[in-house]
């Protein structure tokens, strides 16, 4: 039985979709309407939604009450400290550094080039001191601006879900300049005080954005983990399956080659239902496009608090219970005879998947003259033994009990779902009409708000008295 794990963050997405939680930046609208989506494809592909139960104690009831089609499992209840304990010990061994204006280390480049975020960072005057300070590349009031804006947003928004399920996070990271000074805290704390234009550390933003990037990687490494012993497949809010597939990759769960073919096909939209991405017989992936399920159910209805009513009634019908059953038998071959056996017997499913694909496309919008986009997402399985035996992947050196209902299913492999986020919140803006009635129920508090700041291209190298290149 296939398991879909959904993360907290993504459930306060849908809470902000729905206006129940208070939106503080219109940037992330967009974001938030993909993990709208990506639940939404969950309950319509999987047949049983779990999540794992750490967030506040005081709003835990209001959520279960809020998502009464999950199942919460209490991290207390099935020893998932120890989940947590070893993916913060993974996570600490992450050394961000910035060098010459940009991440150099190798988790937050890959990870910000995956994200197509042109940014960097220059020493800026204020209060005489030159402070290290973020910022797009690009012109703003542009789409590819707006996009960058949208990103780098939700990346921000890391930091609220830390806060929501009781977090910690670090904003320590090595500054190298282009002339491989390594400024230390010390003299940058020194130069801070003289005020004698010296160079005086981060802004209070470049520190926000760094924690941002190491609460990402440690809730993508602890939900991998989490799926890795359940078996199910992660369904985190967007950026973080961006750094899920580097993660995947550095432990060696998966081979370079293999994550390059997945980037690769993620960003020019395979076509066919079973791609040709195999890493060695250790990893192989199916390609899908699905409708924009949200928007379709959206326009149906006419209101978006009435999609996840709908997604709960339309997964019973004779699509959806078809489109499950070919991906639980595909799944099932994966279990029974690995990677490298099974990669041929999928060709049998190859074309009904096909089939089923090409019918949901024309039943639920994109071929309708709906305007509605498609949302293209990449289904890795990983055989159990394999990721199981390789030294970098963490070991468990303790026993976390199973669920009742998960014991009866067990599976020997599991699978991880990724999407390109800037091509989906660019399908979401290409909604038009739609998107504007999907994104009704928004409580927006934007006082506060202050839009990234801004480098154009062709400044980047040139100094000023008010501006330095690193």
């Amino acid at each position: 039985m296939p398991y879909a794990l959904i993360d907290n963050a993504s459930l306060t997405a849908v809470q902000r979709v729905l206006g129940q939680v208070v939106v503080k930046t219109p940037d992330t609208v967009n974001g938030d309407l993909v993990a709208f989506e990506h639940l939404i494809q969950a309950v319509l592909f999987y047949d049983e939604l779990v999540c794992i139960d750490n967030y506040k104690d005081e709003h835990k009831e209001e959520r279960a009450n809020v998502f009464k089609y999950i199942r919460f499992l209490s991290p207390h209840e099935f020893g998932l400290e120890n989940l947590e304990g070893k993916a913060k010990s993974e996570a600490a061994s992450i050394r961000p550094e910035i060098r010459g204006g940009e991440f150099a280390d190798e988790d937050f480049r890959q990870l910000l080039q995956t994200l197509k975020l042109n940014m960097v960072c220059t020493w800026d005057l204020r209060s005489s001191v030159y402070y290290l300070t973020m910022k797009m590349l690009g012109q703003p009031n542009t789409p590819e601006f707006h996009k960058y804006s949208e990103i780098s947003s939700s990346i921000f928004n890391e930091l609220a879900d830390a806060a929501d399920t009781q977090g910690r996070w670090s904003h320590n990271v090595e500054l190298v300049g282009s002339n491989g000074h390594v400024f230390t805290k010390e003299e940058m704390v020194e130069e801070a005080k003289a005020q004698r234009r010296g160079f005086g550390g981060t802004t209070r933003a470049l520190d926000m954005f760094v924690a941002s990037l190491n609460w990402i990687a440690y809730k993508s490494i602890y939900y991998s983990l989490a799926a890795k012993y359940f078996k199910a497949d992660t369904f985190l809010h967007p950026i973080r399956h961006a750094y899920q597939i580097q993660w995947m990759r550095k432990t060696g769960a998966y081979g370079h080659d293999f994550t390059s073919k997945l980037i690769d096909a993620l960003s020019k939209r395979v076509s066919t239902a079973v791609s040709e991405i195999v890493d060695n017989g250790r990893n192989a992936a199916i390609s899908i496009e699905l409708p924009i399920f949200s928007a379709w159910l959206t326009s149906q209805s006419g209101d978006v608090t009435s999609v996840i009513p709908a997604a709960l009634e339309l997964r019973e019908s004779q699509h959806f219970q078809e489109t499950r059953g070919i991906l639980r038998e595909i799944r099932i071959a994966y279990d029974k005879e690995g990677i490298a056996k099974a990669n041929p017997a999928i060709e049998k499913w190859k074309k009904q998947l096909a089939k089923a694909e090409k019918e949901l496309k024309r039943s639920y919008g994109i071929d309708a003259g709906q305007g509605i986009p498609g949302s293209f997402l990449i289904k890795a399985y990983n055989t159990y033994a394999v990721v199981n035996g390789l030294p970098q992947f963490p070991e468990f050196d303790f026993k976390v009990p199973l669920p009742e209902f998960m014991r009866r299913n067990r599976s020997d492999s599991f699978s991880n779902i990724y999407k390109d986020v800037a091509a989906e919140l660019t399908s979401i803006e290409r909604l038009g009409g739609i998107r504007d009635l999907m994104a009704s129920r928004f409580v927006i508090d934007d006082k506060h708000y202050v839009p990234p700041k801004t480098e154009a291209p062709e400044f980047r190298r040139y100094s000023s008295d008010w501006k330095l290149p690193m």
